[in-house]
């Protein structure tokens, strides 16, 4: 029978990876990353950037109008062939250097927030990217450390690791050498998989598979596979397939009654080709990206690093904020106020046996055991640690085992009710009562300590000596110690910025595992209603149907275990809010997977920061506040792109269809029309630069759908009733022909377009919002374009003729008039229809 690989003995396996105990060589690890990365197929920079010059071109109408200019130029019309594919060429390169930009400053900006690996190279301790970890690479692990392959331990020291990714297991699983060839009983106790992560102590690994040879490998690629789109996405491809169906049916509808009415075939094909790829939004894709990268980089300079760009329209949507009070309300520096026995007097055994307890754990640092870790008055000094039972967030207790003149002490400490559950005494003086005698009043003492701002904690301990060897069934019958009161202060300036996440229309609400009356006072302290609160044991009472309505109604959770959080926010949203929320702690990643918007912090775990969408630099309100409002500013700067497609682009294309039938010419020839639509696409490009309106920033921004469509019907309509006046106009009062008739519409067309993006991008009146110069200067500089180019020696090849003066100021003003008729109507559409 074939023998499981991780049968292997640590000599076996490295022999196979052709590996050392003390690391590889930087150069075999480089050439190991090369070989990985050609295996996995990741395509190098100069190819993604071919690829994403190709991905301008895969609008299944570009292709088709492509196929078309191949087959007019074998057929002879080279000339106008040439024209049409450069303008094609033009318009894929404008979209390809926009998204390249951007496709770059974010990579920049993920840079900042990757998670690094310590691992052994030249013989020496170095922090790399943990996606550059190699086969045969030694790694050092520690407390809230993601794990970056499947490893076998080569080194540990009271090792528990968090399985749950993998397996389920909601307990910590402690991991170690085999004193001697593998594990028969527990044959996978040594091993380590890629994405789970370290609960407490440290490990020297040897790192055995990477990527897709890992167990989580197997299962999926990578983290993204099961990522659903945001609505936001959602929408964008639902618009953009609906404007692909409508255009596609009006393009077969045109070419089919031209060929009816005798025109040219490979000119109606032309023209109906050239009329789809005029109105299809062939540059949201490239718009979508710009905007929401320059988004992300604003945001970047607010200390806000966003990880998945469709995330910032999210956090602009957010209207419920769910947070920690630890050091985003409060500062987040933990001091000790006081270490009382059961009775409230101050006892030197419960501040020395916490400090005991603190300064030998090995789990994740934190600002708990780091405060008592300092206590004043206390000695570790011939003391040494034995073993340890970490921390998890079911227990919620940390035990550890100490020694000192051959005695072994077993220390516990964590929440009050959670110690006192493994506890049948209390110590009191020298000889010990039964706890029930005294239960009550402990209970009353935590209630007072807790109304007054205190985080309580229980201390209890027991002799053992003789078998100090324990796991968390030996935390029974115990004896109860005292109360470990901690204080941290609320930040300077909360309320303030509390307030304003109010005005922003952000509901804050507190998911603290600690005890109800702390989170009370804190809220209070901070100018929150603290009238309702809702514990961890009380959540376990309420069923998955009443629980939406119950969490839209309430503020403060107290006492919440970890897969509380992610049932509190799942319930959130399923009441149709858009929920951000904000952790950093190892218990914190499954409920940020399930938020709309994953907040972590640069200072936080491994885990958490690789669940996250988006990385505060600063835990800080302030911080996220400014990102909520980035948010919403480039959602409104990708709505302007979809409102103007949908208004002058659609508009004109749809009366050019219609007077195509009318008339015994083309309106606008195949090049023309996509000279227009290039010429207009580039002041839309720098809509990601454009200001918005601060009004417009006060509340939550979703995507709406029905708003759109509306915008599209009215708008729609009124351009191309406008169109049909003006070719009125040029057919009954100037009497035009056919290059006259499509050199004037031309130029109206195109600064029309140019006029009612710098009509739409506001709500306000258009001469009181100033666009960003780069928009402005662009649309000008475009209309300069446009006027001259009937003037310019190259005009005939595009099928364009001078202007009588006359002419030319009755088109400019008919595009003026059309701007002001805009101008009104948008100002009654927005009266009624919000943002």
């Amino acid at each position: 029978m074939r023998r499981d690989t991780w049968q292997r003995s640590t000599d076996e396996w490295l022999q196979s990876l052709r590996a050392a105990r003390t690391g590889l060589a930087q150069a075999e690890a480089d050439r190991r990353l090369r070989a990985r990365l050609q295996k996995e197929k990741v395509m190098p920079e100069w190819w993604r950037a071919v690829s994403l010059f190709f991905r301008q071109f895969k609008n299944p109408l570009v292709l088709l109008l492509a196929v078309a200019v191949a087959l007019a130029a074998v057929l002879g019309d080279f000339t106008n062939s040439a024209i049409v594919f450069g303008i094609l060429l033009l318009t894929g390169i404008l979209g390809f250097w926009q998204e390249y930009k951007a496709d770059r400053a974010v990579k920049k900006l993920r840079e900042l927030v990757k998670s690094q690996s310590r691992v052994r190279r030249d013989g020496t301790w170095v922090d790399i990217p943990q996606n550059e970890v190699v086969e045969g690479d030694c790694v050092q692990l520690t407390a809230g450390d993601m794990i970056p392959g499947d490893c076998l331990l080569l080194e540990a020291k009271d090792l528990h690791v968090n399985e749950a990714a993998l397996t389920g297991e909601s307990f910590p699983v402690e991991k170690e050498v085999p004193l001697s060839g593998t594990d028969k009983e527990q044959p996978k106790r040594h091993i380590l998989f890629q994405g789970c992560n370290v609960v407490s102590g440290t490990a020297e690994a040897l790192v055995a598979k990477v990527g897709k040879d890992t167990e989580l490998g197997k299962i999926t690629h990578d983290l993204q596979s099961s990522e659903q789109p945001t609505a936001f996405e959602r929408g964008i491809s639902d618009f953009g397939f609906l404007l692909i169906r409508l255009t596609l049916l009006l393009a077969i509808g045109i070419l089919i009654f031209n060929i009816l009415l005798g025109r040219p075939a490979v000119e109606s094909i032309f023209f109906a080709l050239a009329l789809a790829v005029g109105m299809a939004p062939e540059l949201l894709p490239a718009i979508m990206v710009t905007t929401l990268s320059s988004g992300a980089l604003r945001m970047a300079q607010q200390k806000v690093v966003v990880k998945k760009l469709a995330a910032i329209q999210n956090l602009g949507a957010i209207d419920v904020l769910c947070s920690d009070k630890t050091g985003t309300l409060t500062e987040g520096s933990v001091k000790v106020h006081a270490t009382l026995d059961w009775q409230g007097r101050p006892s030197e055994k419960v501040r020395q046996y916490a400090c005991l307890n603190a300064f030998f754990e090995s789990g994740f640092n934190n600002p708990i055991d780091l405060a008592l870790r300092n206590l004043p008055d206390t000695n570790t000094q011939g003391f040494s640690k034995v073993d340890e039972v970490p921390y998890d967030f079911i227990r919620k207790r940390l035990s550890v085992v100490v020694e000192e003149n051959g005695k072994h002490w077993m220390i516990t400490k964590g929440a009050l009710n959670n110690v006192l559950e493994v506890c049948h005494l209390v110590e009191k003086g020298e000889q010990s009562e039964p706890l029930p005698n005294v239960r009550d009043s402990i209970l009353q003492a935590c209630e007072h300590y807790g109304s007054e701002g205190f985080r309580v904690l229980g201390l209890a301990y027991k002799d053992i000596t003789g078998d100090p060897v324990i796991n968390r069934d030996d935390e029974t019958e115990m004896i109860f110690l005292g109360f470990i009161l901690l204080f941290d202060p609320p930040k300077a300036g909360v309320e303030k910025t509390l307030d304003e996440l109010e005005r922003a229309g952000v509901r804050l609400k507190i998911i603290s595992g600690d005890n109800e009356y702390s989170v009370r006072h804190t809220a209070e302290a901070i100018g929150l209603s603290a009238s309702k609160v809702l514990t961890g044991k009380q959540l376990q009472h309420i069923g998955d149907d009443a629980l939406p309505t119950l969490a839209a109604q309430t503020d403060l959770f107290a006492e919440v275990e970890p897969h509380q959080k992610e049932r509190l926010i799942r319930a959130l949203s399923a009441k149709g809010s858009v929920v951000g929320y904000l952790g950093d702690g190892i218990n914190d990643a499954p409920a940020l997977k399930a938020a709309d918007v994953g907040i972590s912090v640069d200072s936080g775990v491994d885990v958490a920061k690789e669940a996250a969408d988006i990385v505060l630099l600063d835990k800080d309100f302030d911080v996220l506040l400014q990102g909520i409002v980035e948010g919403r500013r480039t959602y409104l700067n990708t709505l302007k792109y979809i409102f103007i497609t949908t208004s002058a682009n659609f508009g004109n294309m749809f009366s050019l269809a219609g007077v195509s039938l009318l008339i015994p010419y083309l309106p606008l020839l195949p090049k023309q029309i996509l000279l227009l639509n290039f010429l207009s696409d580039i002041p839309a490009l720098f809509i990601a630069s454009d200001k918005v309106d601060e009004e417009n920033l006060q509340q939550p921004k979703k995507w709406n759908v029905k708003l759109i469509r509306r915008f599209m019907f009215l708008f729609g309509v009124q351009s191309s009733v406008f169109d049909y006046l003006t070719f009125a106009v040029l057919l009954l009062v100037f009497k035009v022909q056919e290059s006259v008739f499509q050199t004037a519409w031309f130029i109206e067309s195109v600064i029309t377009e140019v006029l009612i993006l710098l009509i739409i991008r506001t709500t306000r009146r258009a001469w009181r919002s100033r666009p960003s110069p780069w928009l402005l200067w662009t649309g000008l500089l475009v209309v300069a374009v446009t006027l001259a180019i009937p003037y310019l020696p190259f005009a005939s090849l595009f099928g364009f003729q001078p202007l009588p003066p006359g002419l030319l100021a009755g088109m400019v003003g008919i595009a003026l008039a059309y701007a002001l008729l805009a101008e009104f109507v948008k100002g009654k559409f927005f009266r009624y229809a919000h943002l």
